[in-house]
């Protein structure tokens, strides 16, 4: 059995430690492979502290409602304070497991915004990093390691959420549509249209459009729009360009159609929102000199 794990204090307590003077503390993390022995755990009383456990491979054998069921890699399991803990793990299953244990005045707050409980996330590699870097943290404890940790778990909740919501509501166009936002992202200034966008996906245009405004919340062209007028802000912002120049770097090349646009979208002439930044960086000696 590897056990390989990190704590908060340096007195441990098998009933955990309970802390209502914070709004989250992370108590403990760890990590477990169950190569050729097996494992029971029996808390009759649970812990004092909440308990998140991680199946990244294997299996574990868990006690939920009164009910003994098997719950395979990729799994989530939520142990709140007090609630009885019964579960087992078989070297048989070549279990690879994560945990952790937190506690604080807001927690029920936290897993209720990040809707996060007992439920099936799959085997998502970048979850398993999470907790492996909380685990160095609380072995380290290197200068604000409390706050890398806090910011880490966030991220860790956030990310189980997000796996969650995948595995309900799972598309094979969720890829191609990540890899578009990237390239648009990278290449705002080429020709981009609803043909080639839905072409980049694999997809009709209709449904890629309904798709990408589903996802989005703005049609293609809209989000692509937006995101030019944002990036020419930055050029007018930053550098004393013409606007010809800064229409050309955002994949405009008629000046005249790029100031309507750009007024459509913020209200202003690319020309006075320039003058508008100009002036309010100016210093008000500058303007009293004789």
């Amino acid at each position: 059995m590897v056990n390989i794990c990190g704590h908060l204090r340096n007195k441990r307590r098998i009933t955990g430690f309970y802390d209502d003077s914070v709004p989250l503390l992370i108590n403990c993390c760890g990590k477990q492979i169950f190569q050729t022995q097996d494992y029971f755990l029996k808390r009759e009383n649970g812990r004092l502290d909440y308990q998140l456990i991680y199946i990244y491979k294997g299996a574990g054998h868990f006690c939920i409602d009164g009910e003994w069921k098997k719950l395979a890699s990729g799994s989530i399991v939520l142990f709140r304070p007090s609630v009885p803990q019964f579960y087992s793990y078989y070297a048989q299953d070549k279990p690879e497991v994560y945990w952790i244990h937190f506690t604080g005045n807001q927690c029920e707050q936290i897993l209720e915004r990040y809707a996060v409980g007992t439920c099936y996330i799959g085997e998502n590699f970048s979850v398993k990093l999470l907790f492996q870097y909380i685990i160095t943290e609380l072995q380290l404890k290197k200068p604000y390691y409390e706050d890398v940790i806090l910011e880490n778990f966030y991220i860790l909740l956030a990310k189980i959420h997000r796996s969650f919501d995948q595995t309900l509501h799972h598309s094979e166009n969720d890829f191609s549509l990540d890899r578009l936002i990237r390239e648009i992202n990278s290449k705002y200034m080429e020709n981009w249209t609803v043909a080639s966008m839905a072409d980049f996906c694999k997809l009709s245009e209709s449904y890629f459009s309904h798709t990408f405004k589903q996802r989005m919340g703005v049609p293609p062209m809209q989000f692509l729009n937006n995101l030019r007028m944002e990036k020419a802000k930055e050029f007018l912002t930053a550098n004393s360009m013409s606007v010809a120049t800064v229409a050309r770097l955002v994949g405009y090349e008629d000046p005249l159609y790029f100031s309507r646009v750009f007024r459509k979208c913020t209200g202003v002439a690319p020309h006075k929102f320039y003058q508008s930044i100009a002036d309010a960086n100016t210093p008000e000696w500058f303007f009293d000199r004789e």
